[in-house]
């Protein structure tokens, strides 16, 4: 039996090597996925980086593939539809429907979901930076319409899942409301996105560098702030409160991560307001906050990490159907299986918006 390679992530800070594991055939209830395209998450260029990752894992948690071998009980996605070797799905580990989190609705702490599960056991390849990825039996299936772009089907679970969560839990969003995003990464990108689509009248995306910031433009950014020219926590917030007439912002979305940028984004936000931080799994450590700014305004503020399969299901039919704008132009790079480090450097020098790996390539 011919073998399967993979990128490999084996300690903080070490590049990732490829390696060689034994094929095999799904066990009952389980799908081999041949893998088409993994996106490069900041999440992954964290953990990277985090003295906590185990090791060895195979990234790749936002993927689309095609059903190579399937043992399925039943030969339907999530929906209900049809599938079929050959089929072109996104995928991710099912809940296990018995923790306390999945007995109220939230995200489940069991799961062990592809790219964030160690390699250490058999089948070894449970993440999307590799050629195949083994499913544990039962999985979450989504099959993608013929008629979406492998780029198109991607970002249904890159940035707008989780921000569609994110809106959600902060209460969603007033029509005509302004909202202000932190950031001009693929989070950010994914806010504006769906910012526009809950009827937000007015997006103001705060990041760099300037291609980032033409990008969001095109996608329908109202108006945008350089932080290479307005290099200060002042200068920003003077210029928001000069773009919503001193009121200060509607909803005010952190997605940078960055040093300060909580603090500055409360100052951001109206009073009534809200204010959502959107975070990956790795930790940024601690940042100092002024909580008056909280209870002053009496603003609404939440967290969000993640999404749940609704989120996917409906992020992928918005994509299709009504967003218009050439949401393509986020995939900016495109890399081999064998120039996954590559891949990673333009994606933490920020040359790349959205880096994808080819497997299969």
């Amino acid at each position: 039996m011919s073998n399967s390679r993979a990128a490999v992530f084996t300690g903080q800070d070490q590049p990732l090597e490829v390696w060689e594991f034994p094929q095999s055939d799904p066990e009952e209830g389980a799908v081999v996925v041949h893998m088409e395209m993994a996106a490069i998450c900041g999440t992954d260029a964290h953990a990277i980086h985090h003295p906590d990752t185990p090791a060895p894992t195979i990234f790749g948690h936002e993927n689309i593939g095609t059903i190579a071998a399937s043992r399925l009980e039943r030969n339907t996605d999530a929906l209900g539809q049809p599938l079929k070797e050959g089929d072109r799905v996104t995928f991710r580990a099912s809940p296990c429907g018995h923790c306390y989190n999945c007995t109220i609705g939230e995200f489940c702490m069991n799961v062990r979901q592809p790219g964030f599960t160690p390699s250490n056991e058999p089948p070894y390849l449970y993440g999307g930076f590799g050629q195949q990825v083994h499913l544990p039996p039962d999985p979450w299936l989504l099959r993608i319409p013929d008629d979406l772009s492998n780029e198109r089907a991607l970002l249904s679970v890159v940035g707008t899942h989780t921000l569609l969560n994110g809106y959600e839990r902060i209460g969603g969003l007033n029509l005509g409301d302004t909202v202000v995003i932190q950031g001009s990464g693929p989070m950010g990108i994914g806010g504006l996105l769906q910012a526009k689509l809950l009827g937000a009248g007015r997006v103001i995306v705060i990041g760099a560098p300037t291609g980032r910031l033409e990008l969001a433009t095109r996608l329908g950014a109202d108006e945008t702030i350089d932080i290479k020219q307005l290099t200060t926590a002042d200068e920003r917030v003077e210029a928001v409160m000069d773009l919503t007439g001193g009121r200060g912002a509607d909803v005010v979305v952190e997605c940078s991560g960055a040093v300060g940028a909580t603090q500055e984004g409360l100052r951001m936000a109206r009073f009534g307001g809200k204010h959502l931080l959107v975070g990956p799994w790795t930790d940024y450590g601690t940042q100092d906050i002024n909580p008056t700014l909280i209870t002053k305004k009496a603003l609404r503020v939440s967290g969000v990490v993640a999404s749940e399969p609704r989120h996917i299901v409906r992020s992928m039919e918005a994509l299709r159907s009504m967003i218009d704008v050439p949401v393509e132009d986020l995939v900016t790079h495109q890399f081999p299986l064998a120039q996954v480090n590559e891949a990673f450097e333009v994606h933490e020098s920020l040359e790349a918006m959205v880096a994808v790996i080819l497997p299969n390539a």
